[in-house]
């Protein structure tokens, strides 16, 4: 803190010297160490801590008590909120006059992610983990919880619309050749965009690609395919290894002895 030799030093005509023995203030101390938070310690707006940095500098002795400690002590405190409404004093708003409509309201079809981007539902991996709303994932059998931040490489998710081709190496490729609606993909979430869009279109496509809709506010993304770390193709009844993955998916069950 400046001290009243200070505030002479750089040409003010007078400065308030503290008395021997005394002590800054609690605010004061936070003003000379530059404590972060002290607006909201305080009660006071930016603009008026500057101010009181001002009256400080200049040597005037300043003490203010935290808000907890003023509603402790019971003071009557009013607050005045002088910011205005977006409309000015009036509030009331009309709505936008419509006029006849000349056309016939048009049907679109479903949503398509252009050039290289795909839309990706968020996901699990199997059966035995859940997806919670922050994107980390928890093991319903051991209850081992793995942080969003951990999985920022690993996301799963299904594709439910992509794009139509992807350059790479100055060529044009067909999305189709690298990544197709339906397949289940591992992708990074740093450059992902949340998707937002309603439950009946979100449901229509998962129902297109033959995927169990769930909720999720933020489950939609719109992710680069360059973004995608590989792509599992659904295995249909047709494909030869539905039969490999059937057998290897059936349980053993244990000799019953008759004793």
């Amino acid at each position: 803190m400046n001290s009243g030799g200070d505030v002479l030093a750089r040409g003010a005509k007078s400065a308030q010297f503290a008395a021997g023995g005394s002590e800054l203030s609690e605010f004061e101390t936070d003003i000379a160490v530059g404590r972060e938070g002290i607006e909201e310690k305080y009660g006071i707006s930016f603009a008026e801590l500057g101010q009181y940095i001002g009256r400080r500098e200049a040597g005037e002795r300043i003490s203010l008590e935290p808000v907890a400690n003023r509603q402790e002590v019971g003071s009557d405190l009013i607050v005045i909120d002088k910011r205005s409404t977006f409309m000015g004093q009036d509030t009331k708003v009309d709505a936008v006059a419509v006029a006849p409509k000349k056309y016939p309201d048009k049907t679109y079809g479903p949503f398509n992610p252009i050039l290289d981007r795909i839309l990706i539902k968020r996901c699990t991996e199997n059966e035995n983990m859940e997806l919670l709303k922050d994107g980390s994932v928890k093991n319903k059998k051991t209850g081992l919880i793995i942080a969003a931040k951990y999985r920022q490489h690993s996301n799963i998710g299904v594709v439910l619309a992509a794009g139509k081709f992807v350059i790479l190496g100055g060529q044009r490729i067909p999305m189709e050749e690298v990544v197709r609606v339906g397949d289940r993909v591992t992708y990074g979430d740093y450059n992902s965009e949340v998707f937002t869009m309603s439950e009946e279109r979100v449901k229509s496509l998962c129902d297109a690609v033959q995927f169990n809709y769930f909720e999720d506010e933020d489950g939609l993304r719109v992710v680069r395919v360059q973004d995608v770390r590989g792509v599992e193709p659904p295995i249909t009844a047709e494909d030869p290894l539905f039969v490999v993955c059937a057998e290897c998916a059936q349980e053993v069950k244990p000799e019953v002895s008759d004793e």
